[in-house]
């Protein structure tokens, strides 16, 4: 987040409600119950709105399904947190779950909000409280806005501050986009910042699409004010006093980011900055800044290769070198392949932003784990190799004893 138009995640909280209008009170399922005034004004949406691209259209293969099976005694049983897609992030898909209408993971799609309502908070503007109890890690409710690119948030931060807005709601979804719920939006737009929050966000692939959720981190009580981190990150400008209240309270809205932003992962092309993750690794997740060796391969920055042909030499055996140094050859093959492999589908990966295993098309990712397997088996027979003859060499046969001059015990009587 950030203090100046420069910044595409820039959200600003003071001062909220100055916009005098009188709108009626939305609640999560979108009905509309009473009127209040002084409400900001903005488009209510149940559901994230495209304009500059279509929405993804799920492939059958891409689709992730469970195995979860309903009992009826056991009602966790459909798609609970036992269940792998809920494991991973992943909602459920319809008529392809296991647990057909019992499925327990489909609650982006069902909008299952917890209940919620408009109130003003003190000090600063407007927040939403909780108006029935909300367990921990409970959906609380999902974050709706304008689906835009990383330019065109710029390129709004900008022109929201030269028209004067206090109050900017655009937060990152992706590597290459942002939801911008500043004049279209729901009620999530109102949840106020603390630095001892009670709920969380968190991102998840909907329907091949991702979309950011509130969670609640414990549980809250009716009456209580919902609250998340903004993970404010500051390029330029004067820091902004923080007004939540918390006991541990920083002081000003600004620090080092965290929550979901960390599941948002750049890698620029040909260039060496790297922000939230590294470029790929053979789990087609960012673990560790690669760089390409000179067999064509990638390895960790602080990690040692293995000199096979100077380990060889002292080897006692000719057939423990022969075999290090074959070992060696099909490590290379293997590193170049994966090379070869991650070239050919680095297109798909840039072109739609599939830096996570939840995103990533069935066929890439089958290639992408094949070459990868093959490498690491290939490494794991040269250095096992390696180890066995240096440890266990090769024993020769013993020679006949041969008795000795002068031995009594070996003379011929």
């Amino acid at each position: 987040m950030s203090s100046s138009s420069q910044a595409p995640a820039a959200r600003r909280t003071l001062n909220r409600g100055r916009v005098a209008s009188s709108l009626c009170h939305i609640d999560p399922q979108g009905q509309s119950d009473q009127q209040i005034e002084g409400v900001p004004e903005f488009i209510h949406i149940n559901r994230n709105d495209f304009s500059y691209r279509k929405h993804i259209k799920q492939k059958e293969n891409d689709i992730a399904i469970c195995e979860c099976k309903y009992k009826a005694n056991d009602p966790d049983s459909a798609c609970g947190e036992r269940c792998w897609n809920v494991l991973t992030s992943i909602e459920c898909t319809p008529r392809y779950c296991p647990c057909s209408i019992h499925c327990k993971n489909q609650r982006f799609q069902k909008r299952e909000y917890a209940k919620t309502k408009l109130f003003r908070a003190e000090g600063r503007g407007w927040g939403l409280l909780a108006t029935e109890n909300i367990k921990a890690g409970q959906f609380v409710m999902e974050y709706c806005g304008e689906v835009i690119s990383q330019t065109e948030a710029r390129g709004r931060s900008q022109v929201y501050v030269s028209q004067g807005l206090k109050d900017v709601y655009i937060i990152p979804l992706n590597a290459r986009e942002c939801i911008d719920a500043t004049k279209k939006g729901n009620l999530a737009r109102f949840i106020n910042h603390s630095c001892q929050p009670n709920c969380e966000t968190m991102k998840w692939s909907v329907l091949g699409e991702d979309r950011v959720g509130i969670f609640a981190l414990r549980n809250i009580s009716v009456g209580t004010e919902l609250t998340y981190s903004y993970n404010f990150e500051w390029y330029s400008g004067a820091k902004v006093r923080c007004l939540c209240g918390a006991t541990r309270c920083s002081g000003f809205l600004g620090g080092k980011p965290c929550g979901f932003q960390e599941d948002s992962f750049v890698w620029e092309k040909n260039n060496e900055r790297y922000s939230g993750g590294d470029k790929p690794s053979s789990s087609l997740g960012p673990k560790k800044r690669l760089k390409h060796d000179h067999n064509g391969g990638s390895r960790p920055l602080s990690g040692k290769q293995v000199d096979a042909k100077y380990v060889a030499q002292f080897l006692a055996s000719k057939e423990a070198q022969e075999e290090v140094l074959k070992n060696e050859e099909e490590r290379k093959e293997a590193s170049s392949h994966l090379a070869s492999v991650y070239r050919e589908i680095e297109p798909a990966i840039e072109d739609h932003d599939m830096y996570g295993p939840a995103n990533v098309p069935t066929d890439v990712a089958e290639k992408w784990i094949g070459a990868s397997c093959r490498k690491l088996k290939a490494e794991f027979n040269l250095h096992s190799s390696i180890i066995r003859n240096l440890i266990c060499p090769p024993q020769r046969a013993p020679e006949e004893a041969k008795p000795s001059a002068g031995d009594p015990d070996h003379e011929i009587k």
